[in-house]
């Protein structure tokens, strides 16, 4: 096992991915291969969804963290037929998909390579559509980017553009639906208690965000994104070499992961009024997240303060 930080230097791949770009490299090796690449990404109703492309077009849409489960529909059973074609394939799920993938073929496939990420817990897909259906009131969807870099990695924001040409944005610390994420409020209830974390599992690759980066490897800093990896499978170290002039790489400790990203090792704690959230009637989720995640007052003031100061 090794363990690296990375960037990709290519800036425009960066801007559009959550972190380093490293996931674009991996997929446009496999299909310069005449492979295939599965992942997650939404269908026409903006709901998320996996499936897979043999061009790098089509892999795109996978590109960028979706915080809602993936509906995995055909997708095990679809790289299957690719694997016993012969054809290279890279498939990026959470973990627990991955090690579903693996307990579905039974077999190992040298031609196979699979990527997970160091993952925070994913929600429920009903909250989503009725947030977003919410959200959009009538309006057409032209595109959701749940990482908009706008405001920089750190401070992340949800993006929706509609077809009218208006734009919602707001950053992580204001829209409601990513802060009731971040506080573990309606994910899944298998997360709380995650059997797929730590450093060894199935995944050939994990990827993260490398957070907390400027105060350990600050060379690697400049608020876009870097990434890191944990790779388990010398097919990977290999792609990674072959693009080895596009990149920068520092290699780092299991102990740097555990400290600047913790999900890597313990699952989230529910938030206490989840179950109240769930049993509840509403005729509106958003206004039933607002008051149930809503700020103390100390914070509150703080942002209104920070507002006021960044003018």
């Amino acid at each position: 096992m090794r363990i690296v930080a990375v960037n990709n230097k290519n800036e425009a791949v960066r801007k559009n991915s959550s972190s380093g770009g490293i996931f674009y490299l991996l997929a446009e090796y496999v299909i310069s291969e005449g492979g295939v690449v599965f992942g997650a990404g939404f269908d026409e109703n903006f709901q998320v969804c996996h499936s897979y492309a043999d061009n790098m077009e089509g892999v795109r849409a996978f590109m960028q963290s979706k915080y809602v489960q993936s509906h995995i529909g055909t997708a095990y059973s679809d790289a299957k037929a690719f694997l016993d074609e012969g054809r290279l394939v890279l498939f990026s799920g959470t973990p627990c998909q991955i090690s579903a993938l693996k307990s579905f073929l039974q077999n190992d496939y040298p031609n196979l390579i699979t990527a997970d990420f160091i993952c925070h817990g994913v929600p429920s897909r009903r909250v989503w559509r009725e947030y977003i259906d919410e959200l959009s009131a009538g309006r057409k969807i032209k595109s959701i980017n749940f990482r908009d870099k706008t405001q920089g990695w750190r401070v992340f924001s949800l993006k929706v553009e509609f077809e009218d040409s208006s734009v919602y944005r707001k950053n992580l610390d204001e829209d409601i639906f990513v802060k009731g994420f971040l506080q573990n409020l309606y994910l899944r209830p298998s997360c709380y208690e995650c059997r797929h974390r730590g450093f060894d599992r199935p995944a050939d690759v994990t990827m993260a965000d490398f957070w907390g980066v400027q105060n350990v490897l600050p060379e690697l800093f400049d608020d876009k994104g870097t990434s890191v990896l944990i790779i388990r499978n010398h097919v990977v170290e290999k792609i990674l070499e072959g693009y080895s002039e596009q990149l920068i790489i520092r290699e780092i400790s299991e102990d740097t992961v555990r400290k600047t990203n913790s999900a890597i090792e313990h699952s989230c704690t529910a938030h206490p009024k989840r179950e109240d959230f769930f049993g509840s009637e509403y005729k509106s989720v958003t206004k039933t997240i607002r008051r149930i995640v809503k700020d103390p007052v100390k914070i509150a003031v703080k942002k209104k303060l920070y507002k006021l100061l960044r003018g």
